[in-house]
């Protein structure tokens, strides 16, 4: 935990601006449960923003303290509300204690196998994830983390009581991703 604080915090605290939110995501706003929703990893919050911009109630959760830090103080200066959660998401027990969320977002992140399968205790029923990364594509063009890379179809089957919306292999402005929509059956 504190090496990788350490690295995100120096790499949040080296950036300058912010990158507009991602792509996937803005394309599948209208697909999200609307108001409370959690940005997992959502490290300078960028897509915090853009969320909290279009009216939900935003909860960034991040390791690095420097980058919530800087969304803290970019959200005030835009007049925008969104808390802020200061934990190592390989351990999702933190978020256990502020369910439900209505929408969670993952970006560029790989999460644990432990917060993945935390993901519909997060949600509130007929909740939504949207997960995007990048792909093992990523890994030959650029050397990206063959660990940290999506797989084709990974997670398709992975979750009982999640129905699948969207799966998709693109290529973006950003790399080469994998991208998945799920939202929470209802019982």
């Amino acid at each position: 935990m504190i090496a990788d604080r350490i690295k995100w915090n120096e790499r949040h605290g080296e950036r300058n601006g912010f990158n507009p939110a991602d792509a996937y995501l803005m394309k599948n706003l209208d697909l999200l449960k609307p108001s409370r929703v959690i940005d997992l990893a959502c490290g300078r919050g960028r897509n915090s923003f853009f969320l909290a911009e279009n009216g939900f109630q935003v909860t960034g959760a991040d390791i690095s303290d420097t980058g919530l830090k800087i969304l803290a103080g970019e959200a005030l200066n835009r007049n925008l509300t969104i808390q802020t959660i200061d934990t190592d998401l390989d351990h999702p027990e933190r978020l256990l204690m502020e369910v439900p969320f209505d929408s969670i977002i993952c970006i560029n992140f790989k999460p644990t196998v432990a917060l993945l399968k935390s993901i519909p205790a997060l949600l509130s029923e007929n909740g939504t994830f949207l997960w995007c990364s990048f792909n093992e594509k990523q890994v030959e063009l650029t050397g990206f983390s063959a660990v940290k890379a999506l797989h084709p179809e990974e997670f398709v089957n992975f979750y009982d009581d999640m129905k699948m919306l969207d799966y998709s292999r693109f290529i973006d402005e950003t790399g080469f991703r994998d991208a998945y929509l799920f939202v929470k059956q209802t019982v």
